[in-house]
């Protein structure tokens, strides 16, 4: 999992702030320049943005982090919460692509970050989701007559490359794999020998790797696998993984899909347009039904080197 950065650290009420400056509220949140700072500085750590840099790209910055206080106002007038479970099982989870904890925090304080810091900012990021995911439920489902629409008038979209379904034997040595190349032009049943010889993840199943499309196997097992009739056994093939030998079982010609074939790519494109148009009513939903106020002035002077 890639390391998950929040953008939102701002929590309400937890220091005293007769002191502070508020540039900006999100209905009965006051965000301090402070806080503002901390948060600008989360979302640009990860794009290469200078201090100088940031002054170019403010307002979207400020906008975006407007929409994120926004949610995180709906949330908490709802009573929706990130438990502790929650947000460790998440650290663990994030954790388990790094050798150990001091890996893991090294490469924060490259970015600048301190780890309670992001860990704040974690547990906002897994809120915002949580609260998205529950706003979410009210976006009607795909409908197959959308799908069917969609396929009909974006059909040049949906091609497929040429493909083979096959299963394979593979040996970690050239005379094993010769030996079981003699037994299957024998008459052996290639599902048995695959399920006791072969050394790959498949051989359970009797060596069937299913379908796949020309350019995503190794040059060697695609120069001999596409060239190889349907239902004939191969040739041994070496290949980095090892001795190979390969049966065609079935074969497409590249062309158009079918509908079949392009449904759940279709009903994905399309529901990912409906959350967009309902997210972005959504939100303007939300600045109505929660004050928004930005202070130019003071976010003018926001020093953030």
């Amino acid at each position: 999992m890639a390391l998950a950065i929040s953008f939102g650290l701002s929590a309400c009420n937890i220091l005293d702030r007769s002191e502070q400056k508020i540039v900006i509220t999100v209905g009965e949140r006051d965000i301090t320049t402070d806080e503002l700072k901390r948060d600008i500085k989360l979302i640009t750590s990860g794009m290469g943005v200078t201090d100088q840099g940031v002054k170019y790209v403010l307002d979207p910055l400020v906008s975006k982090l407007v929409d994120h206080y926004l949610i995180l106002e709906y949330g908490r007038q709802r009573g929706i919460t990130i438990s502790e479970q929650e947000l460790e099982s998440e650290i663990q989870d994030i954790m388990k692509d790094y050798p150990d904890e001091a890996v893991f925090r090294q490469m924060l304080l490259k970015q600048y970050l301190d780890f309670e810091k992001w860990k704040e900012g974690l547990r906002q990021q897994l809120l915002v989701k949580k609260i998205m995911n529950k706003v979410s439920e009210n976006i009607a489902p795909v409908s197959f007559q959308e799908i069917n629409t969609y396929f009909d008038t974006h059909r040049n979209e949906f091609t497929r490359p040429e493909m083979v379904k096959f299963r394979q034997i593979v040996t970690r040595t050239q005379n094993e794999a010769e030996d079981i190349h003699r037994r299957l032009k024998n008459g052996e049943n290639l599902d048995d020998l695959a399920r006791k010889y072969s050394i790959t993840p498949e051989a359970e199943h009797g060596g069937e790797v299913g379908w796949v499309s020309k350019g995503e196997l190794h040059e060697a097992m695609e120069k001999a696998i596409f060239k190889l009739p349907t239902g004939e056994i191969s040739p041994v093939t070496k290949t980095p993984y090892g001795y190979h030998i390969f049966e065609v079982q079935s074969k497409r010609p590249n062309g158009f899909k079918s509908l079949s074939e392009a449904m759940d790519e279709i009903e994905s494109i399309l529901f990912r347009q409906k959350q967009e148009t309902f997210y972005e009513r959504w939100l303007i939903q939300l600045r109505g039904l929660f004050p928004v106020q930005v202070n130019r002035e003071l976010l003018g002077t926001l020093e953030l080197g």
